[in-house]
């Protein structure tokens, strides 16, 4: 069974989409463009910094996903990156030009690399963020890949060969920040969060996770809940630069990395065939298309905001998240699915895979 098809997986990915839908809307909320009647949870100071923690528990199940496709696949590491390099950019350079249509935004030399290969290769000690900005992920979800494809080449044991490097990487480029910046997505701190989802693939693998599910999970919710309430004493900033740049060291990954992937060892073994666990999966399907569209949404809501009645915070995110949720699942079945198909030229291929960002 491919990681695609295992529930739970789609379970995260949808939890996930929302935690990063949450972000946005709460900073909507504290700027944004629709009035409102108050605050959203202004007695909850790290609540917002909480949805953008959705990227971290994206990495640790895109190493979770990535070690399960390591272990059945061929060695052929280019194959692999092309394959990728499909599911992943035709998408997000459509909707990346979309963006830019609605925004008015020219197009620049470094977002036009950026929405083509995903990696900063204009950029030097610089970083341009790309202009459809979920997209600065992306560069780490292939930086990723490219040790993946690394890995495919050892004779065995290339799970293990796989954690190692990633582990070693992230070591480096929590001391070493290299002058050009794909290299600097390569030698990163935040890989350590990959490397925490091989590490759950191999527990699961080896049926350790079934045994450990309990503690994990109530270990994991309560270092989240701590994370959001207090913090765990180390600073951290949500800005992508300071992410790319990689000096934030290992901070994030122990706030948020850690946590995410003792939730997943909690999971990752539950079984659930009812009608709402079938819901939350296709959710799931669709978070990569979720996860790119939705800032169409919010540049669409600065354009007509100021037309729309005063609502409740509350409401306004419930309803930016079911709509923005909503969008990604119509993309998903009559854009992605599709584009995806054709593509391939493989439409009997499962293209329900998704990176796990996505």
């Amino acid at each position: 069974m491919t990681p695609s098809r295992i529930a739970p997986i789609q379970w995260l990915r949808a939890l996930a989409a929302t935690l990063v839908l949450l972000m946005h809307a709460s900073d909507m909320i504290d700027s944004g463009p629709v009035a409102l009647t108050g605050k959203f949870v202004p007695s909850v100071p790290n609540l917002s910094m909480f949805g953008a923690t959705g990227v971290d528990l994206f990495f640790v199940i895109s190493g979770f996903v990535m070690a399960q496709s390591l272990a059945t696949a061929d060695a052929d590491s280019w194959r692999f990156l092309a394959k990728r390099w499909l599911r992943i950019v035709p998408l997000f350079a459509c909707v990346s030009a979309v963006y830019m249509m609605i925004m008015h935004d020219p197009l620049t030399a470094p977002a036009a690399w950026m929405s083509i290969t995903v990696l900063p290769v204009l950029d030097g000690a610089g970083y341009h963020v790309p202009a459809l900005y979920p997209g600065w992920t992306l560069g780490f979800e292939f930086a990723f890949y490219v040790i993946v494809a690394v890995a495919m080449r050892a004779p065995q044991r290339r799970v293990e060969t796989l954690l190692a490097l990633t582990v070693a990487l992230a070591l480096i480029g929590s001391v070493v920040h290299p002058g050009w910046a794909p290299l600097r997505l390569l030698l990163n701190p935040l890989l350590l969060e990959f490397a925490l989802g091989v590490g759950v693939w191999m527990a699961w693998r080896n049926g350790i996770s079934a045994r450990y599910a309990t503690p994990a999970l109530v270990i994991g919710t309560v270092l989240l809940v701590v994370g959001i309430a207090f913090g765990l004493g180390v600073p951290l900033s949500l800005q992508i630069e300071v992410a790319v740049a990689g000096t934030s060291g290992l901070a994030r990954t122990w706030t948020w990395g850690i946590p995410w992937a003792l939730v997943v060892i909690g999971v990752i073994d539950t079984s659930a065939e009812g009608r709402f666990e079938r819901i939350v999966a296709r959710v799931g399907d669709a978070s990569y298309s979720t996860y790119l569209t939705h800032p169409c949404l919010i540049a669409l809501l600065w354009m007509v905001g100021g037309y729309a009645p005063t609502m409740s915070p509350y409401l306004f995110a419930l309803a930016f998240i079911v709509a923005s949720t909503m969008l990604g699942l119509a993309v998903h079945r009559w854009i992605e699915r599709p584009l995806l198909a054709r593509l391939q030229r493989r439409p009997s291929v499962s293209i329900r895979r998704a990176p796990a960002l996505a």
